[in-house]
């Protein structure tokens, strides 16, 4: 979810491969009275110093070119001080720990065999050729096979950088944890959290509190999307497990998505909230789910439901397939019209509508502005036809119903109202959503009524309309989000393809 990878946390089994070799440092010292047990400890040889000095009874200082084996470790400083009466060695200037491949560099390492703890100082650098972590210091407990960073520490691999206030590494759970003000920037990706636990075997990841992810563009099957897009979220508890390409956000999760087209122009904007997403990416498909308490706003749409799932299909040679799925009795609103039923399904191509289905119990009812009249349809199902992204037509089968009202084209006076029913009712729209012509087919009854003869109220059974309930942008999107998304789209303005300042804050007010 977030575009990080396994490869990005492997510098940790560096680290603990690299220090493991302190714990078992053994004297080298021609004094050895002072000396501790070290019976069933490997030995270190000592293969070149300039200067081997004893100045005082404890220290045994080692000068000029140092190099040090144990074992397949190779470790090299410009001098070295072995504390006998501590049980303590210290590197100093140039330190470089190589250990089968892994290279460890850092100004100074301080090593107590006692408690087989390494702390390393200044510019620490940790490295096997593809990925380096950078920090001023780290502490590495050999018992507990544990490293530690607690003075920020950056990861740098050719695809992502995780910087981190503080972090620790468990080698032998091959966990990873990474704490306060947590960083990472991918290709394609940006993420922001408190903190973040990874389980390198599983490559699964977790992310805590204040997460906030942004992702550009849109990858599917390794083929980016021809359209430039924005997508940020926001949330309390973000899952991803690159092994099976699903992630997951909880805790007031908050989606917010913007696409531009080729001049920079918004395209159009889609925010969704729930109490859970998840996104799964499988080969030609992309699939994200929203759960419970689902709300979705588009500048031209806006819906509630118990749960969405958004499919999108990329099949070559063909326009990308899009399906939107609604369930337990969603409601959406477009165009005056509101439309609820027991599932909606909403099928596009090529980033536009082509058809509305509504299966079980579908009731539509579009409000008349000029008369504040409510037409109504109602049957089984329903069928909307769209013409470049506008409704144009509905079809309603079987056992259909409806209620729609005669307007004075001079006057603009309702004139009169007519109920029926029959097997299958067809309503046709303009392009501004108003009725143009309805036809009934098949075992056609109904009444008709003069002007001053209306019922009120005149509805249907199971009547809904509810315009009240339809989601805002202004209450999804609220106004500290705004300003976060606005200041990370004025950071990456300099980006290739991201949209400028100035095109993001059109954006916004475009779709106020």
């Amino acid at each position: 979810m977030m575009g990080y990878s396994a490869r990005m946390f492997v510098f940790m089994c560096m680290g603990s491969i690299a220090l493991t070799g302190f714990a078992q440092v053994t004297e080298y010292a021609p004094d050895s009275d002072a000396r501790t047990d070290t019976t069933d400890v490997e030995e270190v040889d000592l293969l070149h110093a300039d200067e081997l000095r004893k100045d005082t009874p404890d220290e045994l200082h080692l000068i000029g070119a140092v190099h040090l084996r144990q074992g397949k470790t190779d470790l090299r400083s410009d001098r070295a001080i072995e504390y006998t009466l501590k049980d303590e060695i210290l590197f100093v200037g140039n330190v470089v720990i190589v250990e089968r491949g892994d290279t460890l560099t850092s100004d100074e390492v301080h090593y107590d065999k006692r408690t087989k703890t390494g702390i390393a100082n200044g510019q620490v650098r940790l490295s096997d050729g593809d990925v380096v972590v950078r920090a001023p210091s780290g502490t590495y407990f050999a018992e507990g096979k544990k490293a530690i960073f607690d003075d920020g520490v950056t990861l740098v691999d050719s695809t992502a950088v995780l910087t981190s206030l503080r972090g620790a590494y468990w080698s032998d759970e091959k966990r990873a944890e990474f704490y306060n003000e947590v960083n990472l920037t991918g290709d394609q990706s940006y993420l922001e959290a408190d903190s973040v636990i990874f389980f390198r075997e599983r490559e699964v990841s977790v992310a805590h509190w204040h997460v906030f992810i942004e992702r550009t563009g849109d990858n599917v099957d390794g083929q980016a999307d021809s359209t430039r897009t924005r997508t940020f979220l926001f949330g309390d508890r973000a899952y991803n497990d690159d092994r099976e390409a699903v992630s997951r956000i909880t805790g007031a999760p908050l989606l917010v998505q913007f696409q531009f087209d080729s001049t920079g122009t918004v395209a159009d904007t889609l925010v969704v909230s729930a109490r859970r997403l998840e996104t799964i990416q499988q080969d030609s498909l992309q699939r994200l789910t929203a759960v419970d308490d689902v709300k979705i706003w588009q500048p031209s749409l806006s819906a509630v439901g118990d749960s969405v799932v958004y499919e999108k299909l990329r099949i070559e040679g063909q326009p990308i397939h899009e399906e939107s799925r609604m369930y337990r009795g969603p409601t959406a609103w477009f165009q005056q019209a509101q439309i609820s039923g027991d599932t909606l399904r909403i099928v596009g191509h090529a980033g536009g509508v082509d058809t509305l289905f509504v299966l079980g119990d579908a009731f539509a009812a579009r409000i008349d502005t000029v008369t504040n009249r409510i037409s109504q349809l109602k049957g089984l199902t329903m069928r909307g036809l769209f013409q470049q992204d506008s409704l144009r037509t509905l079809i309603v089968r079987p056992n259909a119903q409806a209620i729609y009202f005669m307007r004075d084209a001079d006057t603009g006076r309702t004139k009169g109202a007519v109920r029926a029913s029959s097997d299958r009712v067809v309503f046709d729209m303009r392009g501004d959503g108003a009725l143009r012509d309805i036809r009934f087919y098949r075992g056609v009854e109904g009444e008709m009524y003069e002007e001053t003869l209306i019922p009120d109220p005149l509805v249907l059974d199971g009547f809904n309309w509810a315009p009240d309930l339809a989601p805002e942008q202004e209450i999804l999107f609220p106004k500290e989000m705004r300003k976060r998304i606005m200041g990370r789209l004025q950071e990456i303005t300099s980006e290739p393809q991201a949209p400028t300042s100035k095109e993001a804050s059109s954006a916004f007010e475009h779709n106020r």
